[in-house]
């Protein structure tokens, strides 16, 4: 390039991809088009087009079949311009290049629509796609996405896709030869088309075999037949095949192509001329109109070396992008418009002005003919072997002033992107310094394999870490590190497993779970595996070495498909929100800008190094609030590493128990503890000095207070603009919301760690700035971690109760509920921090013009809303806490709550999440701590409680004294059937009651105490409840419940014992009615005959007890069966109870009053079986009638013993034969 040499500096990285994994929304929103075929099958039958909704099922699927479905061979992005939503599609070629699916992949949309793009199309065709046989373009007059594809049948379909084919299923319901056209152009049906590019809708170029171009045309969209020109290099005619023949071809797919062909085309901005790349690298156009070729030219403006000896050279077939066509405003030297070249004959790019293509002489000139603009992609990778895969340039506002090239490169399997911003009107030095030494590179992000294992979670990492220390790697560690939001796909973790499976046997196959979910899957293989072949049993820590063991095979097959994964296919430049894409093949990227931390720890060692940085570095720091926040930070990183890993796993497990727990202590005494015992002094080693005080590249005296809060307060991200409210976000947009917080949280997560190491060792050097207050830093990283590990858990953590994020979002929802009802599980995967602050997304202010910075800095704004400014920290807790138990994910609340304070409001909330997980103990003790500050002291339900999550009946039980309160509790303690808890809390409750207010209030509690112990069996409680209503039938209500209760439960003689003071009418009446309305045959109901006796004895009423004992002879005699039998001894039993109780009283009153039918005689009478009661009268009983009537029953017995039996006919007296 420039003259001028300069030492290799290595390549700035400001860029970061943010890879979002490529699956469907939900099952059954893939919908599968079989397209219709002129040629036949293998078999000869004709493919006829079918409409088919996909359900994903990756349960046994191999190798293959995952390649196929899932690892694109050829992918990208088209940006609609004249319709705003759906705007982006990714498409992709998959199976064999059979199949083209196509997805919306938006970030946003308008709030007003109802639906989102939601849907995948998945078009399969009976031929494969050719190589660059794919084209896309838009309909200005139609809401549609127009497919142009070309098949190795040399078949050109156009398939028009409407709008709605990508939101509503029941859109591509129509007949597909409504949408899918095809049509073989005369000149492809001799001719091989190698290369396809779409103008627009009604017109084509597609490059041949044989060098030609050609251009169709159609006047309407929904034509079906095309008009064919022909561009060739030395005859043209509409339609004419004599061509002249190249001697050199080029082997491309099993096709031989002439050297001329074209390896890229495009029409001029002023639609006159058709402007090509061939192979032979030259440049052509040809005039649209003449059909002539007007300029031919060297990519590099070498002299033709045809007629020379030696082999000539060729652009490589599958080169992706050699060409850019650039309508620029003020063009240079009277330039109507501008084409950038790129050649890889020596990686480098022209930049060409057109003043008149079909002037060869002086229509085209090369702008900055002085310069060789050539990418410094040896040092910038470190190799000397590459190939340029593709370009973008993104024109500056000001045309080649801050003009924008983006780049791919490739070196073996690396594939690298970079970017370089360049005013192509600088002074020759200048702009070859800026090609030289300002290139910026993107970082592949820790997605990638080599990020996954420096992940401080994945248990391999943590194994070499934790050998030392004899600590096992659990099972929950890897299911937690697989299955971590958006890390892997379901379809490469089954399809792991199914590999992995191939080594057991049927026997152990048979047992394994089918019908799991992976998770158990997963684990209960590893398990098999990990047992299999050992005949005798395991010790543990063989049993936990060949677990280690298993799950490192298993993982080892995830990373492989995990690489295939992430090979990269194609650069993209969105040029409506200027941000660039990288698809990769089952994958996309979104490239962002990095925050300030990023980078500086991507740029380290540039950083640590004595030169100075190059320009872009510079200028990404110029915000920073402190010049040594950056050397800082990097020499605390540093240190960190450089401990041994023994400390690392104590250090994490102390700064957790600092985290997590209440310590009343100063925090110079955290301080001390938190370094005693992770024992980080001994740890350090002078070399460890020496190196920290080398990165710091000053004295640790010169290190002060305002120095490490000014690198802090970069972790942080300061608002600007305004919020919008005209939009809401969709799948892919909050995917890339999640996958840049989670990473940002990581990487703040480990800076925090660096600082608070450093921390820790230079509270105790004595040589110090007087401006350096350690308990000051402590306190603020301790701050921030707090911030931090709450952030992490909820944006990393998946919850089964999804929530809408949008108006369409709450539609679809309610779609899915209604189809997934009864399948148990609902179809999406959402964390919680999607869940519950997904919706909240367009809250944040967003500044116009982000370009790639937008997913920096809206992650990093979105993250604030879980803290936001005038709110306190517990408060935001509390508030997460109130949605998980709202949402009833108790198992999550339980895990959360590590987190929680131990204020009142919070240690109620713990008391509804264990009420609600049945530890009604737990839950017990946690209301009753915090009840007086609840019920008396100064504390607000509506502003602990903004989201409703008391009910408003229940708001006013809070701040109105202990009653009230309890009154609360015991109610939820009846929802879930604990009345030995609400007995508890109604008396707590009726203790707490001072002078002889709330009397209702007293009334409703006895209640339900009493009705919490009936229902307890503690009738001795029940008892005592109902002894203090003072509500005459309430207490009558309650007295007959409590006696059926305790006759129910076979406690009579409890009963009886109890002394019913003032009561004891109320209950003989009671059980007088009972004995009444007790069933036809007594026999087999409650014995209220004989607890009312014995109530009755209890309180020396003697006749009323024999008068019972009466009344139920009488119905024995009337209503039950067993009077016939000789055998039975009831009568005879009724009548000794009732002859005993009257003797046990003087002569005088030795008598009872008793009812007698009216057609009876003075003694007793049988009746046969179900005859009716007859009217009653009273009589007088004496004993001695019943002495005789007991004596006549006797001989009624013995006489039915001897075989004298009784003939029964209405009312006469027996007769005994």
């Amino acid at each position: 390039m420039h003259g001028t040499t300069m030492e290799n500096r290595g390549s700035t990285c400001l860029y970061r991809e943010a890879r979002l994994n490529i699956e469907s929304a939900y099952p059954g929103s893939t919908i599968s088009f079989i397209l219709p075929a002129s040629t036949t099958s293998t078999f000869g039958s004709r493919t006829y087009p079918k409409r088919t909704v996909v359900t994903e099922n990756h349960v046994d699927q191999d190798e293959d079949t995952f390649s196929k479905r899932h690892l694109a061979s050829e992918a990208s992005i088209f940006f609609r311009r004249h319709h705003q939503y759906p705007r982006s599609f990714l498409w992709r070629i998959l199976d064999d290049r059979k199949a083209l699916e196509i997805q919306s992949i938006d970030l946003d949309q308008d709030v007003n629509h109802k639906f989102e793009a939601n849907l995948t199309l998945l078009l399969r065709f009976a031929a494969p796609i050719r190589p660059f046989g794919i084209a896309f373009a838009e309909p200005e007059d139609r809401d549609a996405l127009t497919v142009f594809a070309i098949t190795t049948a040399n078949e050109l379909y156009t398939i028009t896709l409407h709008r709605d084919f990508f939101i509503k299923s029941s859109a591509s319901e129509q007949d597909i030869s409504d949408w899918c056209k095809r049509a073989t152009p005369s000149v492809m049906a001799i001719r091989v088309p190698y290369r396809l590019a779409a103008v627009n809708v009604n017109e084509l170029l597609v490059s041949l075999d044989d060098g030609a171009i050609l251009h169709l045309t159609r006047r309407t969209k929904d034509d079906t037949t095309w008009l064919e020109v022909i561009y060739k290099q030395t005859n043209w005619s509409l339609g004419s095949l004599l061509t002249w023949k190249s001697p050199h071809t080029v082997r491309f797919e099993n096709v031989d192509l002439d050297c001329s062909s074209a390896a890229a085309i495009a029409l001029s901005p002023d639609r006159k001329h058709i402007i090509s790349v061939g192979l032979d690298h030259r440049m052509r156009a040809w005039n649209v109109i003449s059909g002539k070729q007007s300029i031919q030219s060297d990519l590099l403006t070498e002299p033709d070396q045809s007629n020379e000896k030696g082999a000539p050279y060729f652009i490589g077939p599958s080169q992706s992008r050699l060409l850019a066509v650039l309508d620029l405003p003020g063009g240079v030297d009277g330039a109507q418009y501008h084409v950038v070249t790129y050649s890889p004959k020596q990686h480098q790019f022209k930049f060409w002005g057109i003043r008149d293509a079909d002037d060869a002489d002086l229509g085209i000139f090369d702008l900055r003919s002085e310069l060789a603009f050539i990418p410094p992609v040896e040092e910038l990778m470190n190799t000397t072997v590459w190939t340029l895969e593709e370009f973008f340039i993104n024109p500056g506002p000001a045309g080649w002033r801050g003009m924008e090239l983006w780049i791919r490169a490739r070196s073996g399997p690396s594939s690298q992107v970079y970017s370089l911003k360049f005013n192509l009107n600088d002074d020759p030095g200048k702009l070859a310094d800026t090609w030289r030494y300002d290139w910026v590179a993107v970082d592949a992000g820790p997605q990638t394999v080599d990020g996954l294992r420096r992940n401080p979670a994945n248990p391999i990492e943590q194994g070499s870490r934790t050998l030392e220390l004899n600590n096992t790697i659990s099972t929950e560690q890897w299911v937690d590190f697989l299955f971590y939001p958006g890390r892997f796909t379901t379809a490469t973790l089954e399809t792991a497993l199914h590999v992995y499976c191939r080594g057991l046997g049927q026997d152990q196959l048979s047992r394994l779970p089918k019908k799991r979910s992976l998770k158990e899957r997963l684990s209960a293989t590893i398990t098999a595996f990990a047992t299999l072949e050992q005949h005798s049993p395991l010790e543990y820590e063989e049993y936990d070495d060949a677990l280690r063991t298993q799950w490192e095979a298993y993982y080892g097959l995830v990373k492989d498909l995990h690489r295939r994964r992430g090979e990269s296919l194609s650069l993209v430049f969105d040029h409506a929100s200027d941000m660039p894409w990288l698809v990769l093949s089952d994958y996309i990227s979104a490239v962002r800008s990095c925050s300030d931390p990023e980078v500086i720890a991507l740029n380290a060692a540039t950083l640590s190094a004595a030169t100075r940085p190059a320009g872009p570095l510079r200028k990404a720091l110029v915000n920073i609030e402190t010049q040594e926040a950056p050397k800082l930070l990097n020499a605390a990183a540093a240190f960190r590493k450089s401990l041994p890993a023994s400390f690392h796993h104590r250090f994490h497990h102390e700064v957790q128990n600092e985290l997590l727990q209440s310590r009343s202590l100063s925090i110079i005494d955290r301080m001390e503890l938190l370094e005693q015992n992770s024992d980080l002094t001994r740890q350090v080693s002078d070399e460890d000095l020496s190196l920290l005080v080398e990165e710091l590249g000053m004295d640790m005296k010169e290190l002060t207070t305002a120095t490490f809060l000014g690198a802090i307060r970069t972790l942080g991200q300061e608002e600007q603009g305004q919020a919008s409210g005209r939009k809401q976000i969709t799948r892919y947009g909050l995917k890339a919301l999640l996958r840049v917080s989670q990473e940002t949280l990581q990487s703040n997560y480990d800076i925090l760690l660096d600082l608070l190491v450093l921390i820790l060792f230079m509270q105790f050097e004595e040589d110090l700035s007087e401006d350096f207050e350690a308990a000051e830093v402590f306190n603020e990283i301790i701050n921030h971690l707090k911030d931090n590990i709450v952030l992490r858990w909820i944006a990393g953590t998946a919850w089964s109760h999804q929530s809408p994020i949008g108006p369409s979002s709450a539609v679809l929802m309610e779609t899915l509920d209604r189809a997934f009802r009864n399948s148990g599980k609902f179809p999406l995967t959402q964390t919680v921090l999607e869940g519950i602050f997904g919706h909240r997304c367009f809250e944040t202010p967003l500044p116009r013009g982000l370009k790639s910075e937008l997913l920096t800095y809206w992650s990093r704004v979105w993250m604030g809303v879980v803290f936001p400014d005038g709110q306190s920290f517990d408060s935001s807790l509390d508030e997460v806490m109130m949605i998980l138990l709202s949402q009833r994910e108790y198992e999550l609340a339980l895990e959360f709550s590590k987190f929680l304070s131990e204020e009142s409001w919070t240690t109620y909330l713990k008391g509804r999440m264990y009420i609600a997980l049945g530890e009604n103990s737990l839950a017990s003790t946690y209301f009753q701590k915090s009840a007086y500050h609840l019920a008396l002291g100064m504390f607000s339900i509506d502003d602990a409680d903004e989201l409703n999550f008391i009910p408003p009946d229940d708001r006013e039980s809070f701040s109105d004294g202990l009653p009230r309160y309890y009154q609360h509790v015991l109610g939820l303690f009846e929802k879930v059937k604990a009345y030995s808890f609400v007995a508890e809390f109604a008396q707590l409750a009726l203790r707490s009651f001072v002078g002889s207010e709330g009397e209702a209030l007293r009334s409703e509690l006895l209640s339900r105490l009493f009705n919490a112990s009936i229902q307890t069996s503690k009738f001795d409680e029940a008892y005592s409840a109902l002894t203090r209503h003072t509500d005459a039938s309430l207490r009558r209500a309650s007295l007959q419940t409590l006696i059926t209760a305790m006759v129910r439960q076979q406690q009579t003689d409890s009963l009886v014992k109890f002394p019913f003071v003032g009561l004891v009418e109320d209950v003989d009446a009671i059980l007088q009615h009972l004995c009444q309305t007790a069933l036809l045959n007594i026999t087999s109901g409650p014995p209220y005959h004989q607890i009312l006796h014995a109530f009755r004895i209890s309180r020396n009423d003697f006749r009323g007890a024999a008068s019972a004992l009466y009344d139920r002879l009488q119905r024995l005699k009337t209503t039950s069966s067993s009077v016939h039998d000789p055998a039975g001894e009831s009568l005879i039993q009724c009548y000794l109870m009732i002859i005993n109780t009257l003797s046990s009283v003087g002569k005088e009153e030795a008598y009872i009053l008793a009812e007698q039918r009216v057609e009876d005689g003075p003694g007793p009478q049988i009746l046969g079986i179900g005859q009716g009661k007859k009217l009653l009268k009273r009589q007088v009983v004496t004993l001695d009638t019943l002495r005789k009537d007991y004596q006549a029953e006797l001989d009624r017995v013995a006489a039915i013993e001897s075989g004298q039996y009784p003939f029964v006919a209405g009312s006469d007296e027996m007769d005994i034969l």
